[in-house]
């Protein structure tokens, strides 16, 4: 293992490094973890294979590091063990091998800090390459904005031409954020062995940017052809600095110091003005005014530009420049109060402002100037050139509002006004069957007939006013829209584009972007109740449904009943526990009682195919349903002729894909999808044969729409309304990259835009949507280990520790998800780990803790679901608590069979005398089942993911529960268990993205990182 660290001295990054076992240099005071040259290229290999490490590049210097005693302390112990803590921490000089970095391998190696993954590179990079990311950042800015000037340098009788940082107060506040953020690695390098470095952070920060920046803009330029016949002299002292100033080392070859120094001082003389600038209590403020009635249209010149003064310390007082130039007047007299030399400051100001904007050289004519005029095609170069370029050289820039309110563009589309075609019997229509419409153009909200286009196009202007509101408009786009008007005013797309159209889809005919569309009858009453602007119409549950409705129900039942008699495809991902079945059921039982004879298919995972069965038969005992299951299922010929008698039929997934061929043949009235999270990858033979079925509508129950990523969504909506976001490749590029990886906020608001008529989405914590169901208690139970289980758990670091040292890739992910599950199994009990049948009693603090809880809840006559993801463990407990209690405990694992599970559930749940106590393996119960006679949950162990914990806890927090539901999650203090907690609490927006990917995260930690993350504290062990 390697650790990389970057040190700046006089403004130069070098990269060093540390590595143990290294042999000691011969050298007096050499760093026992200098890895030398040869190291350095091994950790260049491993991570920029690209870049050859040349001994020409490195050499010895001296950094001052903390110590005990004469011992370096690493700055991991992923590197090296620390030395004896009893000993005084102290600043010792040691010579190490540093590497000067030119500015490709700075941003090389700084990147990597940021987007790099070091995942089995046996690297680790220290705090000082985020800082020096974030530095990077500064010097490319700086660089962007051009806010540097050349220079000359006296650096200690050596002359060089640089460039130097011209600052503005932005920049000044980034640079003041590094200097307070500088990890003391990037300030300890030196040449001294006598005393440490001391520049202070701010200096260093300064140095560093010079240097950087003088770096990236050399490089940029050529170097100058500028050299004599004579030999190595220069013509001139301006020739000879013009040839430093793109030269690689930058010294000034001219022998003469006096002329040197004069010459140096006319550059600082040069350079005033914008240090003037930089100091000046004011701002110098160009303001950009539209054209007065009788120049909207004809007048030459009538836009204008005015000067004003905006003090510093008060940016709400601006005063013109036409009065500030009156040294007696009221306004000269309040910017005197600020200081500074306004008249010397104006000027100055002007003729900087004058590379930028030439407008302003016609005012300098004036005594007093204070502002230009323009003409349309001026004002349109001002806003969009000069304007920013005046902005990022520190001139205050005001801006007309609709400019800056609306963005530089309205953007001229068409408008679609879209006729309903006549329906031909029942409401049902696909969203294949083609529409007419008629097509204009329009600007933003404005609608403009052909003739505005035409007069538009005649003005030539970039810059018009349309009803009443100045705007740019592309006059290639006016050419484009007329040309397309005058061929194709009418045409037709399908009711899926205008639907799609209506949402928010991009659509675009003849180059222009289809913005608007203009709907009317039924068509428009659709496309309003999907956007929300006009509410559903309630319906209520049907008579033979046997039970309530909630409001909520209702109100879902209605939204379901809306969408499926347009053949809309709907997914109600309401909250586990808030009755998706029942909602679904009472749809089927209404379709059923309005005459639709067509069967519906359901699909679902097989450990909750009885559970609908019982559902069924509780709510809507009038739906004749079959279970299409089992070795003795109907097939082909045989299963047509069965279904057409059943309103519904109960599959698993498993069995979808395997009976396609002949589930298809039928004409179901709906596809339903349980569970419907099955289908998130779009590649999956499930997935794939879902999508095959055809039906008249389509659902998905899920209570995690988007798992994982935004991807899971794309697959769902595929299979809900084919065609809706675009196929998989331009989701990728339209929704996936833009939210996913770049966290782009429109991208997203589009998507929502556009998914939500179609989501319904209520979580049971939301008082507003139930009322009803007791409170939620979430306690955390932290325990600790024994003795044995410490001296265990440590064993498994050493060895993980050891193996890491010589693993990389898949095979390093294979024994880091071993070792964490090994440590998983030690946490919850030495017996589980070791396997050898032995007793539990007194050996566990997991165990301890969950016997307390059980005989203070056996005390309440009260009921309790214990969670494990270990099966072996389950076992273990099964078996502990009956002998412990002397009570029979139920434990449902993978391999009990669908017979014994139903009659688990069914003693569990509805016997008055039955087991108290229900052991259940995450996989096998954490979802389909409904265990309300429970009020505890006990997580024995953790899965590591919110969601599915949530999920297992929902067995019991769901409607039918009548007691406040105690969620006990217990933790092992001062390990991997405590720590990935809190982790999960603290990055709350990631848990479903990152942490709820189970635990491979894990496997990509570095390792050092995955040191911290597993090390076991001190206060894990019980006393």
């Amino acid at each position: 293992m390697i650790g990389l660290h970057i040190s700046f001295d006089g403004g130069v990054p070098y990269l060093w490094g540390e590595q143990a076992n290294v042999k000691t240099k011969a050298e007096k005071q050499a760093y026992p973890f200098d890895p030398g040259i040869s190291g350095l290229k091994e950790a260049f290999k491993r991570i920029v294979p690209q870049i050859k490490v040349l001994k020409s590049n490195t050499s010895l210097k001296v950094v001052w590091l903390p110590s005990r005693g004469k011992e370096p302390i690493p700055s991991s112990p992923v590197i090296a063990s620390s030395p004896d803590q009893r000993r005084k921490i102290v600043l010792m000089p040691y010579w190490t091998t540093a590497r000067k970095l030119s500015l490709e391998e700075f941003l090389v190696l700084t990147a990597l800090a940021e987007s790099g993954d070091l995942t089995g590179s046996g690297v680790i990079l220290g705090r000082s390459f985020q800082w020096s990311n974030h530095l990077l950042k500064t010097i490319l800015k700086a660089g962007l904005k051009e806010t540097f000037l050349p220079g000359l340098v006296d650096r200690g009788g050596i002359w060089e031409g640089r460039f130097l940082p011209a600052l503005d107060e932005a920049d000044e506040k980034d640079l003041h954020t590094l200097a307070e953020t500088m990890p003391d690695a990037c300030r300890c390098m030196g040449d001294s062995f006598d005393n440490p470095p001391d520049t202070p952070p701010e200096l260093v920060v300064n140095q560093a940017l010079a240097f950087g920046l003088d770096s990236l803009v050399r490089q940029a330029n050529k170097p100058l052809k500028t050299k004599t016949k004579a030999g190595n002299k220069y013509s001139s002292l301006h020739d000879a600095w013009l040839a430093a100033l793109v030269s690689a080392d930058g010294v000034v070859h001219w022998s003469k110091e006096s002329e040197l120094r004069e010459f140096a001082a006319q550059l600082d003389q040069w350079r005033r003005p914008v240090d003037l600038a930089a100091r000046s209590p004011f701002k110098f403020c160009f303001r950009l005014s539209e054209p007065s009635e009788e120049h909207e249209t004809d007048g030459p010149n009538g836009w204008l530009v005015d000067y004003l003064l905006q003090p510093k310390a008060d940016p709400s007082l601006l005063v013109s420049a036409s009065d500030a130039w009156k040294t007696k007047s009221n306004a000269s007299k309040q910017l005197k109060k600020f200081g500074g030399d306004v008249t010397e400051f104006m000027l100055t100001a002007l003729g900087q402002a004058l590379g930028l904007c030439p407008e302003i050289a016609v005012s300098l004519k004036q005594k007093h100037p204070d502002g230009f005029s323009l003409d349309a095609t001026g004002a349109y170069q001002f806003l969009i050139d000069q304007a920013g370029a005046l902005s990022n050289a520190g001139f205050s820039v005001m801006l007309p509002s609709w400019w800056v309110g609306r963005g530089p563009v309205r953007r001229l589309g068409l408008k679609a006004k879209v006729s309903s075609p006549q329906m031909q019997g029942g409401n049902v229509f696909s969203l294949s069957s083609m529409v007419e419409f008629d097509l204009a153009a329009c600007l933003g909200e404005d609608t403009l007939d052909i003739e505005e286009l035409r007069q538009l196009a005649r003005l030539k202007s970039p810059l018009v006013k349309v009803r009443g509101q100045w705007t740019q408009i592309d006059q290639d786009q006016i050419q484009a829209a007329i040309r397309f008007l005058e061929k194709q005013a009418q045409g037709s797309m399908s009711a899926r584009d205008v639907m799609g159209l209506a949402l928010g889809a991009e659509q675009r005919l003849g180059g222009l972007s289809v913005d608007n569309i203009e709907t009317d009858g039924w068509l428009q009453d659709v496309l309003e109740k999907l956007s929300g602007s006009r509410g559903l119409d309630l319906i209520s549950q049907p008579n033979n449904f046997v039970g309530s409705l909630r409001p909520y129900q209702e109100r879902g039942l209605s939204w379901l009943n809306f969408l499926c008699q347009w053949g809309l495809g709907a997914c109600l991902a309401d909250d586990m526990g808030l009755g998706k079945t029942i909602q679904t059921l009472a749809l089927l039982l209404r379709g059923r009682s309005n005459g639709e004879k067509r069967p519906v298919i359901l699909i679902c995972p097989t450990s909750v195919v009885n559970n609908w069965k019982k559902e069924v038969e509780k709510f809507t005992p009038d739906l004749k349903a079959l279970i299409h299951h089992g070795p003795d299922r109907n097939r082909n010929n045989s299963f047509t002729k069965t279904v057409a008698d059943h309103a519904l039929v109960v599959t698993s997934y498993g069995l979808l894909h395997r009976d396609i061929d002949f589930l298809e043949d039928v004409d179901w009235a709906g596809v339903i999808l349980d569970e419907a999270q099955n289908i998130k990858n779009s590649g999956t033979r499930q997935a794939k044969a879902a999508k095959r079925l055809k039906a008249g509508y389509r659902i998905a129950l899920t209570g995690t729409p988007v798992e994982n990523n935004v991807g899971d969504l794309w697959s769902i909506m595929d299979f809900l309304n084919p065609g809706l976001l675009g196929n998989q490749s331009v989701f990728k590029q339209s929704f996936f990259r833009p939210i996913q990886i770049w966290r782009n906020e429109d991208a997203a608001n589009r998507l929502k835009k556009l998914t939500g008529p179609f989501i319904l989405r209520r979580l049971k914590t939301d008082r507003s949507i139930i009322t009803d169901l007791p409170d939620k208690i979430e306690q955390k139970e932290f325990c600790r280990l024994t003795r044995e289980q410490a001296s265990l758990y440590q064993a498994v670091l050493d060895d993980m520790h050891e193996s890491l040292e010589n693993t990389e890739g898949i095979q390093r992910r294979g024994m880091v998800l071993a070792a964490l599950s090994k440590l998983k199994q030690v946490c919850n009990h030495p017996a589980q780990f070791i396997g050898d049948g032995s007793s539990l009693d007194g050996r566990s603090g997991k165990l301890l803790r969950l016997e307390e809880i059980l005989e203070e809840i056996e005390g309440q006559k009260e009921r309790t679901l214990i969670f494990t993801q270990f099966a072996q463990m389950g076992e273990l407990l099964h078996k502990y608590l009956q002998e412990q209690f002397g009570r029979e405990v139920l434990y449902l694992h993978g391999g009990v069979t669908k017979r014994k599970r139903d009659e688990m559930v069914e003693r569990f749940q509805n016997e008055p005398e039955g087991p108290h106590v229900f052991i259940l393996s995450l996989k096998a119960g954490g979802t389909g089942l409904t265990l309300t006679r429970a009020n505890h949950v006990v997580h024995f162990d953790r899965w590591w993911n919110p969601a599915v914990e949530n999920q297992a806890t929902d067995r019991v927090f769901r409607i039918g529960q009548k007691k406040n539901v105690l969620v006990h999650k217990f933790i092992v203090t001062g390990t991997l268990e405590e720590r990935i907690d809190e982790m999960i609490q603290s990055k709350t927006d990631l848990a479903e993205q990152i942490v709820g990917a189970g635990e491979n995260w894990i496997t990509e930690l570095s390792n050092d990182d995955l040191r911290e993350l597993t090390q076991l504290g001190r206060e894990a062990v019980e006393d």
